[in-house]
């Protein structure tokens, strides 16, 4: 079974592109393990039924939460009756690939499993953003250092020597790395599926520092109303207010004067709202958001978006 691994920091736009994938016209089952903000990753059009942690989605795939051991969610996904061709994982935003990478490479699975390609997504406007804080550049390295693909996301909203600039940047650091330019994931099909890049003899060393970083600097935290919220709030908010200690939010949300939900994507200050057909999954006019970052103030955050609401009935975790 070959298995792609999507690993970038958040905001880069590995659901986008993951979507792409699932929607793509390859004739492929494909099974997706999904380790960011949970099962929110996947966009609501394409759900169709949910137990549990699994997702069904509407052209034949199905989505797997992981939890707690990735292991026993990669056994899952082999045991279902419903066999799939091609297993993609998007990595957590803030993840060291290097367990993940070490996991598949297991003897144990040797027989069953092969890494076909680690793919790292970069967001071309986002990239040097907290430039300053060398944890978090290590970090966005090591994740650069396992790819065999890197795929330079969001290239329309930059200049050509900005895109020069980063490539100059990786190209210091590691050689040889292939790089696909991209706007909004669009990236061809046959160079994400099948492509067999993936080489062992060039996995990086273990890295305590991007482990830890990874694993105790993040903070998670969510949010639910079941009011309606001002778009144009929402944009002025992110714009002016968002604290810059919030990496990322993103959500399913309820706008007033539309009766459809939208899809909410925040990164940094860019704040972005798409309409979605949920006409596959459940009926809740439930907003959620969840949101990532470091050193968060919980109660100043759930202030700031009930300020956007049209009336107040939030509650927030």
């Amino acid at each position: 079974m070959p298995i792609t691994l999507l690993t970038g920091f958040l905001g880069a736009g590995k659901t986008t592109l993951l979507n792409r994938v699932l929607s793509g016209d390859h004739g492929l089952r494909i099974g997706v393990l999904v380790n960011d903000f949970g099962a929110i990753n996947i966009d609501a059009a394409l759900v169709q039924s949910v137990e549990e942690n699994t997702i069904s989605l509407t052209n034949g795939c199905v989505c797997c939460e992981i939890r707690d051991d990735l292991v026993a969610s990669i056994e899952e996904l082999l045991a279902r009756t419903d066999a799939v061709d091609h297993v993609i994982l998007e990595a957590s935003g803030v993840a060291d690939p290097a367990g993940i990478v070490m996991t598949f490479l297991d003897a144990r699975y040797a027989e069953s499993l092969r890494i076909d390609s680690i793919i790292c997504l970069i967001d071309a406007e986002g990239i040097f953003r907290d430039g300053d804080d060398d944890q978090l550049s290590a970090l966005k390295l090591r994740q650069v250092a396992f790819a065999d693909l890197v795929v330079l996301n969001k290239t329309d909203l930059v200049t050509p020597a900005h895109v020069a600039v980063i490539k100059d940047w990786i190209d210091l650091h590691m050689k040889r790395i292939r790089i696909v330019e991209t706007a909004h994931g669009d990236a061809p099909l046959e160079v994400l599926l099948g492509a067999g890049r993936f080489d062992p003899t060039r996995v990086p060393p273990p890295s305590s520092e991007a482990d830890c970083l990874a694993g105790t600097s993040f903070e998670r935290w969510s949010y639910r109303a079941e009011s309606t919220f001002s778009a144009d709030s929402l944009q002025r908010m992110v714009k002016r207010e968002l604290p810059a200690s919030v990496y990322r939010c993103k959500g399913i949300v309820f706008i007033a004067d539309s009766s459809q939900a939208h899809a909410l994507q925040i990164v940094g200050r860019r704040c972005d709202l798409t309409p979605l057909d949920l006409g596959h999954g459940p009926q809740s006019t439930t907003s959620e958001i969840v949101a990532i970052g470091r050193h968060i103030d919980k109660g100043h955050l759930a202030r700031l978006f009930d300020t956007c609401l049209t009336k107040s009935s939030a509650r927030a975790d």
